[in-house]
């Protein structure tokens, strides 16, 4: 169901009054992929969408090899549809998770990321909106929706090391700063590899022959992760693939080493705050964080209840 319907039957509260944002997007859904380990970011997620007043009438799929998260009411009330992945497709992308990666040792972490290539089969839509679960959302999405219409896949870019490091070492916060602020506002040249944390997923995507062919491709090369995947693959289908600022998946990382006014000049324009990595802001709720963008998941769980 709808965020505004979950807002309707009182599993989320009432978000305050904002400035309702308007597209003329095609018809899209909401889609995530899953486990039961992540119930409770994914509810922090939607109740993000709810507190921004953002994509709050779209229809919400969930993609899982974990069937157990149905026995949440929270989960089962929001799900329009649920796929089950199971059979062969879960041990295809079990298998890509230990071998077609360079770090064979993460395959439990990999395996997370590689659920989402479920998401390239029919869904009865004119495009998804994948999100991973580990993120909130700060501001009007709508926006996304229409973005490179052209494109079959528009999403946000992977952070590379080089932006808080060179030859010497670290760079001084105020070059960072200056670098991400680029990336944020689309005024420095854009990474070219996709982070597939925040993908629109086109019509011509969403079908079975194209995750095979994802699939084929996987299984003969091997990659740093499951995203360089994804851009080695779509690097072959010249304008399939488009990168947009930082601002719809900006790494919170990058923020840690910078004084709180310029991590706040930054943050004031990000649409969507993802937590990559293990570093996560559900884990230890009962230290208290200095960093602003940690606590920012945490009032929004506390808002809806659920921390």
């Amino acid at each position: 169901m709808s965020i505004a319907t979950l807002v309707r039957d009182g599993l989320l509260p009432e978000p305050p009054a904002v400035e309702p944002a308007t597209t003329s997007a095609p018809s899209t859904a909401l889609a995530f992929a899953f486990d039961a380990g992540y119930r409770l970011p994914f509810k922090v997620m939607l109740a993000s969408l709810a507190k921004a007043g953002t994509l709050t009438d779209l229809p919400i799929f969930i993609y899982s090899t974990d069937e157990t998260l149905l026995d949440d009411p929270f989960v089962r009330a929001a799900s329009d549809r649920f796929f089950l992945i199971s059979g062969a497709l879960a041990e295809t992308l079990e298998h890509l998770a230990r071998e077609r990666v360079r770090r064979p040792e993460r395959a439990t972490w990999n395996r997370g990321t590689f659920l989402k290539w479920a998401v390239f089969q029919p869904a009865g839509v004119d495009q998804v909106l994948f999100l991973d679960a580990d993120m909130i959302a700060l501001g009007a999405i709508e926006p996304l929706l229409t973005r490179a219409p052209d494109a079959h896949l528009v999403g946000g870019p992977q952070f590379p090391r080089s932006l808080a490091r060179d030859d010497t070492g670290p760079v001084p916060s105020a070059i960072l700063a200056e670098r991400l602020e680029g990336l944020v506002r689309g005024t420095a040249p854009l990474p070219t590899r996709l982070n597939s944390g925040v993908m629109v997923l086109r019509r011509p995507l969403l079908e079975d022959d194209v995750r095979r062919a994802l699939v084929d491709h996987a299984l003969r090369v091997v990659c740093v992760n499951e995203q360089s995947h994804l851009t080695s693959f779509f690097a072959r289908q010249p304008g399939s693939l488009a990168l947009v600022e930082a601002a719809w998946n900006f790494h919170e990382s990058y923020l840690k080493r910078l004084p709180q006014p310029a991590a706040d000049r930054i943050l004031a324009e990000v649409r969507i705050l993802h937590y990559p990595g293990a570093q996560k802001p559900w884990l230890d709720l009962d230290r208290q964080t200095r960093r602003r963008s940690m606590a920012l998941w945490r009032e929004t769980a506390a808002w809806a209840g659920l921390a």
